[in-house]
């Protein structure tokens, strides 16, 4: 087991960005060779056009968000901004388009692979939609489990004889063995009662642990305390290019 904060976190400004404000530094080509993020969404707000529009540097692409499955990679551009972005037209040239910011991430230059958390807003502030976290891969491998709880709650996994806590607003990533083939494995999730002032079992079941595969776990609060919701959400390896 090995503790990881979330690397970062942060609620962005949202505004609208004319075409001509996106560039990126145009460094060396080399130092972002192979540098990618991926997504994850904990919900789709409604009204959200999917595929949406990412902006990454001066590239304009579009991408799928899964609701239960990592997305596809986006490369990091110099200065390792990421924006869900949505086009609207120019007010003041009809034959030109601006874009509204609906979710917008910082990976470090230090991070060779990221994951982008997206967490809907229970209220847009502006045009932003989204908050983000963004987690470094590097530590994330296959069989891993990654728990980010975003509830004002302790949470506790059992996995085997191994716990893993979570604080509240934190993440941690329980480290499987080395597998050479799926295996077997309890798993426990429980909570600390604030009220009753002691540890309570959410559910218990039995996991597959797969070298090929990680998988992410999101806690959220319920209507009432104790009923957390947990968004479960998986991330193939990526495979060596050969």
């Amino acid at each position: 087991m090995m503790k990881k904060s979330l690397g970062y976190l942060c609620l962005l400004f949202s505004g609208i960005l004319p075409l001509a404000a996106q560039s990126d530094s145009g460094g060396d080509a080399r130092r972002n060779s192979g540098r990618s993020a991926w997504f994850a969404c904990t919900s789709i707000p409604d009204g959200l056009e999917n595929p949406v529009k990412i902006m990454s540097g001066e590239k304009l692409t579009e991408l799928k968000l899964p609701k239960y499955m990592a997305s596809e990679p986006v490369k990091i551009p110099d200065g390792g901004v990421i924006r869900i972005v949505r086009e609207v037209p120019d007010p003041e040239d009809a034959e030109k388009v601006k874009y509204l910011v609906l979710a917008e991430a910082k990976i470090p230059e230090s991070v060779r692979e990221a994951l982008i958390v997206l967490i809907p807003l229970p209220k847009p502030k502006g045009d932003l939609i989204f908050l983000t976290k963004v987690q470094d891969l590097a530590d994330f491998k296959g069989g891993d489990r990654f728990f980010i709880n975003l509830s004002n709650t302790h949470i506790r996994v059992k996995l085997g004889n191994t716990d893993v806590t979570v604080a509240p607003k934190q993440a941690n990533i329980y480290k499987a063995p080395v597998l050479a083939k799926p295996t077997n494995m309890p798993i426990m999730y429980g909570f600390y009662h604030s009220e009753d002032k002691k540890w309570k079992m959410l559910s218990a079941s039995t996991v597959v642990l797969r070298p090929t595969r990680r998988e992410i776990n999101i806690f959220n609060d319920g209507t009432r305390i104790g009923n957390i919701k947990k968004h479960k959400i998986l991330f193939p390896v990526r495979r060596k290019s050969p």
